[in-house]
C-alpha cells in the first residue's frame, strides 16, 4: 500500500507543481538570507577573534597623568602584567575637510599592526594608515601623506584590533572615518613630530596591558590609583584650582571598550534576529503547506474513506500526506544553503560591516550548526505543524469520509440576518475558508513585521541625522585636561564626569554634566536638586526611564554608585546626559567653586593645546550622524524585498486556495448563468475587506511590536532610540499594501474561466 500511496505523492507533486515550488522557492530564498546574514555575522565574529590573537589584543589600557615612571614599570612587571606605551597626539591636517589623525608610535607587542597593502614603515620618512580613513579619503600605498608641513610616504594600510570600531573618543556614537582616523609612524619621526609643537592637544599618556600572572584587571587598577601625583611638578596652573591626586584619568577593561570587538558585538544582534527571524516565518509557510494538505485531504475525502475501508490505518495516511511538505520543505532548505554557502550575496550582506568597521576581510564560510538549522528546521517544522494541524482532518469514520459530509461548526452557523445576500454570501465564504483567511492575516502580519525592522533601521538612522543637527548648538566642545584660571573670552564654562550605566549586558558611558542655568547651548533649567535631575531623550529612551523613575549610575574611578530621580526629560538626543546646576555638582562631587574641565563655544578659541585632551566641532558631530543611513541601506532593502516577497506569495497562494476549493460552486453557479463579474464580486472581492481590515489592524501592531523588540536589535548602539515615523508613512504603506491586493486579485479572477459546468457533472452523486 505504502509503495502506492508514494506513487500518488509523485502524482500530487506534479498536479500541484507551482504550488510547492513558489513555497519551496520562498523557503529557499528564507533560508539563502538567513544563512547569508547569519553566516555573515558568524564570519566576521570569528576573523576578528583570530585577528585579535594574531595582533596580541590588549586585555585593557588606562590613561594617566603624567608618564609613569621607571620604579612603576617595574612594579607593574613583577604583578605578572606586560604593559607598553600608546602615547598618542591628535592632529588637524590643513586637508579640505580639516580631518583629524591620532598619531601613534608602531606597536611593538600589544596591538600591533595587521597590513592589508604594503608593509611596516623602516624610517622617519614612512607611515601606515588606518583602513577606513585611507579609504574614505582615497590614500593609497606610495602616496605622499602631509602631516604638520612634513611629506611621509604612505608604506602601508593596515588595521589594528584595539580600534576594530574607529571611535574618535569612546563615548562618540558613530565612527567617521572621513574625518578622523589612526596613523602610525616610527619612534623616531613619533619623536620629531613631538618636538614640532604642531599638535592640537596635549599628548596623551595612554598605556595599553596584558594580564598573565595572577594578577587581575582590578589588582592594577588599585596600584594605578595609589599613585600620587604633585601638582606643582605638573604644567603650572592657576592656584585655586584643584588637581585630582590621583595620577589614573581613564581606566579600561577590554569588555568596557567599544572600539573593541566592535564588530563582533554587533554582529551578535543580527545572529540571534536572523535565527529567531527564519523560524518564525518557517512555522507561516508551515502552516501554509497544512492548508494545502488539509484541502486535498477534504477533496479526496471518498479516497480516503475507501483507503480506511480496505483496512489503510490512519498514521499510514498521515505518514502519506507529511512525506510531500516534508521533502518540499527539506529540498529547499538544502538548495538555500547550498546557494548561500556560494557566497554570493555574502559581499553585499558585509559590506556594511567593511565599509564601518576596521577590520581585514574575511573569507566567507557557513558554520556546521547553520548547515543543520537550514537542512533540519524547515522539514522539521512542517511535520510538527502538519501533523497537528492533519490528525484531527483524519479522525472521521470511513463512512463519513466516503460520503463527504462536513461537519457544521458553530462558527458557520451564525445567522446573518438585515443583511444583502451578496454581503451575507462572502462573510459565510470567509468563515468556511477561515484557515485560509488566518493564514493571509497572519501571513501579512509577519511580512509587516519583517517590514517593520527595515522601517525602524531607517527611522533611527535618519532621526539621529536630524536630531543631531538640529540639538547641537555648539560649535566647539573642548575637554579640558587642566583648565585656565579664567574661562578665556567666548567659552562657556561646564563640568562633565563620566559614570556607567548597564543596558541589555553593555555598559554605556552616561556624562553627568554641570551647567549655568543660563547656558546658552543647553535649553534645560537643571534645578538645585542632587537627587531630582534632568535627562537628555536619548538617555530615556535607551535606559527606558520616564518622569518620577530613579536610577543608578556607576562611578568606576571612585568605585560608588550614584541615585537620581527623573525629574524632567529634556528633548536632547546626541548624548547620555543627566543635566545638573554646575555649583551643586561642583558640591556633590567635591570640587572647588570655580572648577571646570569642558568649554563650550560658537567659535575656536585660543587655548594651549597642552591643556585639552580633546576637540569636538559640530562639524564632526554632524557628519558622524550621517553615517549610519549609508551603512543600514542594503541591509533595509534585504529586509523590505524579503517582507514584499512572503506578503505578496503567502496571499496569491491562499486566495488560491480558496477559490480551488470553491471550484464546485463556482461551477454550479456557471450552470444558473452567473458572469465572471458576478463570480468575482461573490468569491474574490469579499478579500479586499479582509486585506483592508487586517492591515488597518496589522500595521500598528506591527510597529508596536517591533518598538517593543527593537531595543534588543540594536542593543550594542550608543544612541537613543527615536524611531518615530510620520503617519504619511502609515498611509503610504496602506495604500501599496491594497495596490499589492488589486494586483494579485486581476491575476486570480483569470482562474475563475477554469471551473466550467462539467466540474458538476464529475461531482455528481
Amino acid at each position: 500500500m505504502q509503495k502506492v500511496l508514494r506513487k500518488r505523492v509523485l502524482r500530487d507533486l506534479k498536479k500541484n507543481f507551482f504550488r510547492y515550488f513558489a513555497l519551496g522557492l520562498v523557503i529557499a530564498m528564507g533560508i539563502f538570507l538567513v544563512v547569508t546574514i547569519v553566516g555573515s555575522g558568524e564570519t566576521l565574529t570569528k576573523g576578528t577573534e583570530d585577528l585579535a590573537v594574531e595582533t596580541n589584543l590588549e586585555d585593557g589600557e588606562f590613561e594617566v597623568f603624567i608618564p609613569l615612571s621607571q620604579n612603576d614599570k617595574n612594579d607593574i612587571s613583577e604583578m605578572g602584567i606586560d604593559i607598553e606605551e600608546h602615547f598618542f597626539y591628535d592632529y588637524q591636517r590643513a586637508d579640505e575637510d580639516k580631518t583629524t589623525v591620532r598619531i601613534f608610535k608602531l606597536r611593538e607587542s600589544i596591538d600591533k599592526v595587521h597590513y592589508i597593502e604594503g608593509k611596516e614603515p623602516v624610517g622617519k620618512n614612512e607611515i601606515v594608515i588606518e583602513k577606513r580613513y585611507a579609504k574614505e579619503n582615497d590614500i593609497n600605498v606610495g602616496d605622499i601623506f602631509n602631516l604638520a608641513g612634513k611629506d611621509y610616504t604612505v608604506s602601508g594600510i593596515g588595521v589594528t584590533s584595539d580600534y576594530d570600531g574607529p571611535f574618535k573618543k569612546i563615548s562618540d556614537t558613530s565612527c567617521n572615518s572621513k574625518n578622523f582616523g589612526p596613523v602610525f609612524i616610527t619612534e623616531e619621526a613619533y619623536e620629531e613630530f613631538k618636538e614640532s609643537d604642531s599638535a592640537r592637544i596635549s599628548e596623551t599618556y595612554l598605556y595599553a596591558y596584558k594580564l598573565s600572572g595572577s594578577k587581575n584587571d582590578d589588582s592594577l587598577k588599585k596600584y594605578l590609583k595609589d599613585l600620587k601625583i604633585n601638582p606643582a611638578g605638573v604644567k603650572e596652573a592657576s592656584e585655586n584650582f584643584d588637581f585630582e591626586l590621583s595620577n589614573l584619568t581613564i581606566f579600561l577593561k577590554r569588555e568596557d571598550n567599544p572600539r573593541i570587538f566592535a564588530t563582533k558585538n554587533d554582529k551578535v544582534v543580527d545572529i540571534d534576529v536572523g535565527i529567531i527571524a527564519g523560524v518564525v516565518v518557517f512555522i507561516l509557510l508551515a502552516y501554509v503547506i497544512s492548508v494545502f494538505v488539509v484541502h486535498s485531504i477534504e477533496s479526496e475525502s471518498s479516497i480516503i474513506g475507501t483507503l480506511y475501508s480496505m483496512g489503510v490505518k490512519k498514521n499510514d495516511l498521515l505518514r502519506h500526506y507529511i512525506t510531500l511538505p516534508v521533502v518540499v520543505t527539506f529540498i529547499a532548505g538544502l538548495v538555500g544553503v547550498l546557494v548561500a554557502s556560494t557566497g554570493v550575496l555574502a559581499p553585499m550582506i558585509a559590506e556594511s560591516s567593511y565599509d564601518y568597521y576596521s577590520i581585514p576581510e574575511f573569507t566567507f564560510h557557513i558554520p556546521m550548526y547553520l548547515w543543520i538549522y537550514s537542512i533540519a528546521v524547515p522539514p522539521i517544522l512542517a511535520m510538527i505543524v502538519n501533523v497537528l494541524v492533519i490528525r484531527s482532518k483524519l479522525n472521521r469514520t470511513a463512512l463519513s469520509l466516503i460520503r463527504n459530509e462536513s461537519k457544521q461548526k458553530g462558527i458557520r452557523k451564525i445567522k446573518l440576518k438585515g443583511m444583502s445576500f451578496v454581503t451575507a454570501f462572502r462573510i459565510r465564504q470567509m468563515l468556511r475558508e477561515i484557515r485560509s483567511t488566518l493564514a493571509v492575516v497572519l501571513g501579512m502580519f509577519l511580512s509587516l513585521l519583517v517590514f517593520m525592522m527595515a522601517v525602524n533601521c531607517y527611522n533611527l538612522c535618519n532621526n539621529i541625522a536630524k536630531d543631531y543637527k538640529e540639538d547641537t548648538k555648539f560649535e566647539y566642545m573642548y575637554s579640558l585636561k587642566y583648565p585656565e584660571a579664567e574661562v578665556p573670552s567666548g567659552g562657556e564654562a561646564a563640568y562633565a564626569y563620566t559614570c556607567k550605566k548597564e543596558a541589555m549586558g553593555y555598559n554605556f558611558d552616561v556624562t553627568i554634566l554641570g551647567i549655568d542655568k543660563d547656558n546658552p547651548y543647553f535649553d534645560v533649567n537643571p534645578g538645585d536638586s542632587k537627587m531630582d535631575v534632568v535627562v537628555s531623550a536619548a538617555l530615556a529612551d535607551k535606559f527606558g526611564l520616564d518622569v518620577g523613575d530613579e536610577f543608578v549610575v556607576t562611578d568606576d574611578d571612585k568605585e560608588i554608585k550614584h541615585a537620581f530621580s527623573v525629574k524632567e526629560i529634556n528633548d536632547y538626543s546626541t548624548s547620555f546626559y543627566i543635566f545638573m546646576d554646575i555649583d551643586v555638582m561642583r558640591e556633590m562631587m567635591g570640587r572647588s567653586d570655580d572648577y571646570y574641565n569642558v568649554l563650550f563655544s560658537d567659535k575656536e578659541l585660543d587655548i594651549d593645546p597642552d591643556g585639552v585632551y580633546s576637540v569636538t566641532t559640530r562639524e564632526d558631530i554632524v557628519k558622524g550622524s550621517s553615517v549610519f543611513t549609508d551603512l543600514m541601506m542594503p541591509m533595509i532593502y534585504v529586509l523590505t524585498f524579503a517582507s514584499t516577497i512572503i506578503f505578496c506569495v503567502v496571499m496569491y497562494l491562499m486566495m488560491k486556495v480558496m477559490i480551488d476549493k470553491s471550484a464546485y460552486n463556482i461551477s454550479l453557479i456557471k450552470v444558473f448563468g452567473y458572469k465572471r463579474k458576478e463570480i468575482r464580486k461573490l468569491y474574490l472581492d469579499g478579500n479586499f475587506y479582509i486585506v483592508a481590515l487586517g492591515a488597518l489592524i496589522s500595521l500598528p501592531i506591527a510597529k508596536l511590536i517591533m518598538n517593543k523588540i527593537f531595543p534588543f536589535m540594536v542593543s550594542n548602539v550608543s544612541c537613543g532610540l527615536n524611531v518615530k515615523a510620520p503617519i504619511s508613512f502609515f498611509i503610504i504603506t496602506y495604500i501599496v499594501i491594497l495596490i499589492l491586493y488589486f494586483i494579485i486579485n486581476s491575476l486570480l479572477v483569470k482562474r475563475l474561466n477554469k471551473f466550467t459546468p462539467a466540474e458538476v457533472l464529475k461531482n455528481r452523486e
